[in-house]
């Protein structure tokens, strides 16, 4: 395809990172031709300090479409993809910004080409630079702070791994768990000589696993379950409400979490007493976040 030449940052840091990151890219090829990407890039949170790291990439599509088509396009892949309207520079499930097309100037609203604030972030030029070297001396301009806190994932997995060649099988599945923990990996397989081990991680929310231990400390008697977000989106308590130490039915309809005008119930998968609530109504949540945790009769 000969056409126009797009340039295209994208960015997540809710839910599985870099699977959604993967789908956007993959999701371009409907806008033109991806005629290269950069790699995955681990990245500090810039605007908002208090909110998890992203993952970050630029992709380079060749296009027919018109810059405000275009961004339409890609304002369609953000939705398709879980993005609901959120903070400016807070969390998302997806971001996906036209950083340039061709050499256009546009200065319209909600359109503006080159993007006004592209030279200044590292997660951007990093990316940029890698697949145009045209961008390699503005990356270098930048803090040597700022780009410290850009990590290539590919990079930093080929390093982190251990050498698991003298390890045994037991070994190497505790030394691939402790790799999962520390990297944005979530899935980990090695296949050598016939043998093949596996681990893959769930994102895991803190306070819920912190609220977690402390019940179990205190009820000895009952089995904690925790019943997590299967999806990403805004979650809601049902009505009526439960409250913590409500007992509950089998399967009654705690919550529900809304992600593109579509309702997902979230049941108690089973009765039991309601011993924490550690997400609040209203709230953005991503896969796997714990919702509720229900003491169960052992």
């Amino acid at each position: 395809m000969t056409g126009h030449r797009a340039y295209v940052g994208i960015g997540a840091n809710l839910g599985d990172r870099i699977a959604t990151v993967e789908r956007a890219i993959a999701a371009l090829g409907g806008t033109g031709d991806v005629v290269a990407r950069s790699s995955l890039y681990r990245t500090q949170p810039w605007g908002r300090r208090d909110q998890p790291p992203f993952v970050n990439a630029v992709a380079i599509v060749e296009t027919r479409l018109t810059p405000r088509a275009l961004l339409a396009a890609l304002q369609t892949i953000e939705a398709a993809l879980g993005r609901v309207a959120g903070e400016r520079w807070g969390p998302r499930v997806i971001d996906l910004d036209l950083l340039l097309y061709d050499d256009a100037r546009v200065d319209e609203a909600g359109l503006q080409l080159p993007h006004p604030r592209f030279r200044e972030r590292a997660f951007v030029l990093v990316p940029l630079a890698e697949v145009d070297a045209r961008f390699e001396t503005l990356r270098d301009a930048l803090d040597s702070a700022d780009l410290a806190g850009v990590v290539a994932i590919e990079r930093e997995l080929v390093t982190t791994m251990p050498e698991e060649r003298s390890l045994d099988a037991a070994e190497r599945v505790r030394a691939l768990a402790h790799f999962l923990a520390e990297t944005d990996a979530v899935r980990v397989r090695i296949t050598r000589d016939g043998e093949e081990i596996e681990v893959a991680g769930v994102p895991v929310n803190h306070a819920g696993s912190a609220a977690a231990e402390q019940v179990t400390a205190g009820a000895t008697a009952a089995r904690i379950d925790a019943i997590k977000a299967d999806l990403v989106g805004i979650f809601h308590l049902s009505r009526p409400a439960p409250a913590v130490d409500d007992l509950v039915e089998p399967d009654r309809e705690l919550g529900y979490i809304e992600a593109l005008g579509i309702r997902t119930p979230v049941h108690s998968m089973g009765g039991g007493r309601l011993v924490s609530m550690p997400v609040a109504d209203g709230t953005p949540v991503e896969y796997g976040q714990p919702l509720f945790l229900i003491a169960r009769s052992t």
